[in-house]
């Protein structure tokens, strides 16, 4: 009976020793592919200019295909043509969700992924 009970008060910390770790190899996973996608993103607006559609929905289909939610992905740029030269700003989004097993002392906020990069244009107008 001591044992049962003992393993009782105990298992909230197993919880947390056992499936914290694995939480957070996800969200640094996740952080590794949107930060590759968010500056891929980047280089290929920047030899356009501007952000395609074209590039918006690579970009899209390439999060999806690896079970990223299409509909929470917030992707944003320069609709309009940058000159070469200029720096354009294109900016990648999405929801990160909780991070803890247990959200004890209430820090256990919502927070986005967030990937805003800045970089020159090389789009020079008239020429492919």
């Amino acid at each position: 009976m001591k044992s049962v009970i003992a393993l009782l008060i105990l298992s909230p910390i197993l919880f947390y020793v056992w499936f914290q770790p694995s939480i957070n190899r996800t969200i640094q996973y996740r952080d590794q592919v949107l930060q590759k996608q968010a500056y891929e993103m980047a280089h290929l607006a920047a030899l356009e200019g501007r952000l395609t559609p074209q590039i918006r929905e690579a970009i899209l289909a390439k999060l999806e295909s690896v079970y990223f939610n299409r509909q929470k992905v917030i992707i944003s740029g320069p609709t309009t043509a940058v000159e070469r030269g200029e720096v354009l700003t294109v900016t990648l989004r999405y929801p990160q969700g909780r991070t803890e097993i247990f959200d004890l002392f209430g820090r256990s906020s919502s927070r986005d992924y967030y990937y805003s990069i800045p970089i020159m244009s090389e789009y020079v107008e008239g020429q492919l």
